[in-house]
């Protein structure tokens, strides 16, 4: 049983987690049960506070590909909208969404946390629908290639592409409404596009400038990495691309 929580003027986190190894005695089964509350101000178009709940199943399926079977039941809602006003009373209510994923894992890196070389590849696809509590109805997809070349003793090449995809269906109105604005795509930040603040690439409201996440995403960044001061201090050379889109 773990307790993780974080204070600041930006954000209140707080995440409850029981995590059940060797489920059913099974040595390839892990069950974990979470929940959180998130009040947070990072995204600059508007405040959002999330509650939420959800269940997981982990399969090691050998020792490089992992599945993980999940479904999460959360509560969101937005405040201080800084958009068009037309949208605010669509965008601004709560909204609760049910939605089964589940998510394969393939990591054949030689380290997780520094690799030099190897591959890491993710694909992860959840329904959001009435069936499961759903006030919205959408299907997301979201998918990661990564790899690891060492050029020599001392640099190593890094690239990763990053797919997703949001498909609103049974919705009335506008199509851009569909999808929840805590729920769409936001990159930029220090683990995303480093060209744009933290959730500042992709859409943007045009008449305030805000950024209004998207239904689409494409990102590709390729790094060459080299070290500066002994083992534990590096430095990056980079090249991203980021393409985010809201369909209508």
């Amino acid at each position: 049983l773990s307790l993780r929580t974080r204070a600041s003027t930006l954000e209140q986190r707080a995440l409850l987690t029981y995590t059940w190894p060797r489920f059913l005695s099974q040595d390839r089964l892990t069950l974990s049960i979470t929940g959180l509350y998130d009040n947070s101000r990072d995204v600059r178009t508007f405040n959002y506070k999330r509650e939420e709940a959800s269940v997981q199943l982990t399969q090691k399926l050998g020792k490089t590909i992992t599945l993980f079977y999940r479904f999460a039941y959360r509560r969101v809602g937005t405040s201080d909208l800084k958009i068009t006003p037309y949208l605010i009373p669509q965008l601004s209510q709560p909204v609760r969404v049910g939605i089964p994923s589940i998510n394969i894992v393939q990591d054949r890196r030689d380290d997780p946390i520094d690799p030099h070389k190897g591959i890491y590849n993710t694909v992860d696809l959840g329904l959001a629908d009435k069936v499961f509590g759903s006030q919205v109805n959408f299907l997301r997809f979201l998918a990661r290639n990564a790899s690891y070349y060492p050029l020599g003793k001392r640099l190593v090449l890094a690239r990763s592409t990053q797919f997703g995809d949001m498909y609103a269906f049974n919705y009335t109105g506008n199509p851009l409404e569909a999808i929840p604005l805590a729920e769409r795509f936001f990159g930029g930040g220090g683990t995303s596009h480093r060209g744009f603040p933290e959730n500042q690439a992709g859409p943007r409201d045009t008449s305030t400038g805000f950024p209004l996440g998207g239904s689409a995403l494409l990102f590709n960044q390729t790094e060459l990495r080299f070290p500066l001061i002994g083992d534990n201090i590096g430095g990056v050379l980079r090249s991203e691309e980021h393409t985010s889109e809201l369909q209508s």
